[in-house]
């Protein structure tokens, strides 16, 4: 760890346990219903009538969800939601695609605070621990213009828990295949005016087992897959303290270390031109460190303000060696990269509450994304040393107002202006905006349609690599349109139905000499239904489809269908609670019509695949205590995302939860 990182650390934690030692030393316990959400991690905070979420497809995950699923790293709390499709590249890390975008268009949020990387813009969806998460609200159409540039393809926007009174705690232990193991212990306390919550996580898995259908190759013969492990620590607090009626303020620090391998191709041949030549890969360390200060206040009954300070600093080592002994680094193309993305900025908010005339949300923003980068490369038999350091700002302005037409509609209407000060090259800025609207004809149904212009500005990868690099790039843009329906059916039944139209323009890729350029053009429409049925008590059931149609129009294109963007996925979920204190949860995912591409546009179909997790849990000991037993890929499903990288096969865990 830096010395600059390790200061800050201790300064936030010295802070946080100072506040903590004041809240629980008070001699007085509130006694109201406690809040279990950190409110201001929200950067988009509706008004009483919550219009803007009521136009736009939002699909909001509770901790509770998160337990009943056996949720251990974030990817596993986003692969039932219609519209998001999580997959493992040739890299190991998670992807969260969103109706057809990858993971670099869908901005990553936690308590407000940007996670994705100032390099590439990408995100490592495990860095976030699930034991901290109340809610998860994943944005899959027009969102609001507040959150500023990027979002084209959605926003996953994690809020953590809140302290509650009184002191109160809970621990996890649980151990699966493959030696892996987790423990989790999280404290919640407070009184009337503070609030602290804390935990410390660690997951060590050895490697991810294989399905017992695999065909062994030279380079993997089954078992565990091969440099698949996986290490991280996570040490998670937040505190607020209301210091008025009218005035809050809060601290949230999240620290998180690690390790872990990225398997390498298991079929590489020179003579199959979808396969690529093995990498041997591994991230030796991982180290960050993410902060955030923010506050609340209200002026009056009409004006209110909010404004936060983040900083978010992730430190990689990642290695390349010569083979799958993972020692050696001295033939060509084996290197050694050392890196660090800082991304630091605030935002203020005003608001003002009109009552019957609806809200309106000023917000402005500001934040520079650092990319730092020294290492070595061997270019033929000797290694070259190298370093490199970049970086960008960001300037968002928005202005958004909402309101409820009579009793049975709503609207809302955003504009935004970005802008990217770029360190070399000519700077870039862009627009954006929202207009929506819903209309409730009668008891349990509504109607919903939006449209809206997001803009995304290129990462310091696209302007500033070496070999692809292009510093006159202008922002990517997109064109989002949407119409819905939401039915409540007899029966303690809902129906939903979601066509969406989403006209990508100057998206980046590499020419044909490999530069950068704003030349591809993408069309992505499809729609989502989803059924849930709570007719029997204590009996959920949830089912949803997703249809995705990916057209590449680029002009130069020799492809129809993009790769990689399955056309069809079906999730199913139940959840039973017995009168004895147990809960089963059973799912199912199938994946199908998805499409690979060779550099002659080869197409290549990945066979379709169905995944079933179950997962029971027995309160005992007036439920202080929990056990549990889950399976994941029920049925050993031998499966792939990408060609050459097997999926993980069955995988068996067991686990105690204590509550105190």
């Amino acid at each position: 760890m830096s010395k600059k990182l390790q200061q800050t650390l201790m300064s936030y934690l010295t802070l946080g346990a100072a506040v903590a030692l004041v809240a629980m030393a008070s001699p007085s316990w509130a006694t109201q219903a406690p809040k279990t959400t950190y409110e201001l991690g929200e950067i988009v905070v509706s008004a009483e009538n919550n219009e803007t979420e009521k136009i736009a497809t939002l699909y909001t995950l509770d901790a509770q969800t998160l337990k009943d699923r056996g949720v251990r790293t974030l990817e596993d709390a986003l692969v039932l939601v219609p519209g998001v499709y999580v997959r493992y590249g040739a890299e190991g890390v998670p992807r969260i695609d969103i109706r057809g975008f990858r993971t670099r268009h869908v901005l990553f949020l936690l308590n407000g605070i940007p996670l994705n990387s100032t390099y590439d813009g990408q995100f490592d969806p495990r860095t976030v621990p699930v034991e901290i998460i109340d809610e998860i609200k994943v944005t899959t159409g027009g969102g609001s213009v507040l959150y500023g540039s990027g979002g084209n393809g959605g926003i996953i926007n994690i809020i953590t828990k809140q302290g509650q009174p009184g002191l109160h705690g809970s621990a996890v232990a649980e151990i699966g295949q493959e030696d892996s193991a987790l423990g989790r212990l999280s404290l919640v306390g407070g009184t009337e005016k503070v609030h602290a919550f804390a935990s410390v996580g660690r997951i060590d898995r050895d490697g991810t087992p294989l399905s017992n259908h695999f065909t062994p190759t030279d380079a993997e013969d089954g078992d565990e897959r091969d440099n698949s492990d996986f290490e991280q620590t996570n040490v998670f607090t937040n505190l607020d303290y209301q210091v008025t009626d009218k005035t809050l303020v809060g601290l949230s620090v999240n620290y998180q270390e690690g390790e872990y391998g990225k398997p390498v191709v298991t079929n590489y041949d020179k003579n199959d031109s979808f396969t690529k030549k093995e990498k041997f890969l591994r991230v030796d360390d991982s180290e960050g460190l993410s902060s955030q200060l923010a506050f609340s206040h209200k002026f009056g009954d009409v004006i209110s303000m909010r404004g936060w300070g983040f900083y978010n600093e992730l430190e990689l080592e990642e290695n390349r060696y010569d083979d799958d002994s993972y020692s050696t680094q001295e033939a060509k193309g084996a290197y050694q990269s050392k890196s660090t993305t800082r991304t630091t900025g605030g935002a203020i908010q005003l608001n003002a509450d009109l009552q019957e005339a609806g809200g309106v949300t000023l917000a402005l923003s500001t934040q520079n994304e650092d990319w730092e980068d020294k290492g070595f490369e061997v270019l033929k038999t000797d290694p070259v040393a190298y370093k490199n350091n970049e970086d960008v700002d960001l300037y968002n302005v928005a202005l958004e107002y909402e309101v409820a037409l009579g009793a049975k509609a709503g609207m809302v209407a955003g504009v935004g202006y970005h802008a990217q000060n770029r360190s070399s090259g000519g700077d870039e800025d862009a627009y954006s905006y929202l207009i929506g609207f819903h209309f409730d004809p009668v008891v349990g149904t509504r109607l919903k349609i939006n449209h809206a212009r997001k803009v995304r500005f290129p990462s310091i990868k696209q302007l500033y690599d070496i070999d692809s690099g292009n510093e006159d790039l202008d922002a990517e843009h997109t064109m989002h349109y949407e119409l819905g329906l939401e039915q409540a059916l007899p029966g303690k039944t809902l129906f939903s139905l979601t066509g969406f139209i989403n006209d990508a323009k100057d998206f980046i890729e590499k020419d044909a000499d490999g530069l950068n350029e704003n030349a591809d053009e993408y069309m992505f429409h499809g729609f989502e239904v989803a059924l849930e049925n709570e007719s029997i008590d204590d009996l959920l059931l949830r089912l949803s489809y997703s249809y995705l149609e990916s057209e590449d129009r680029s002009s130069d294109s020799e492809i129809h269908q993009l790769q990689n963007r399955p056309r069809d996925r079906v999730t199913f979920e139940t959840i039973y609670s017995m009168p004895w204190n147990m809960k089963a949860q059973a799912s199912l995912q199938y994946v199908a019509n998805q499409y690979s591409y060779d550099d002659d546009s080869n197409q290549k179909r990945t066979p379709a695949y169905t995944l079933v997790d179950v997962k029971v849990a027995q309160k005992l000991l007036e439920d202080a205590v929990e056990l549990y037993v889950g399976v994941n890929n029920l049925f050993d499903e031998d499966y792939e995302q990408s060609y050459g990288f097997p999926q993980p096969g069955r995988y068996v865990y067991g686990g105690v939860e204590y509550h105190f």
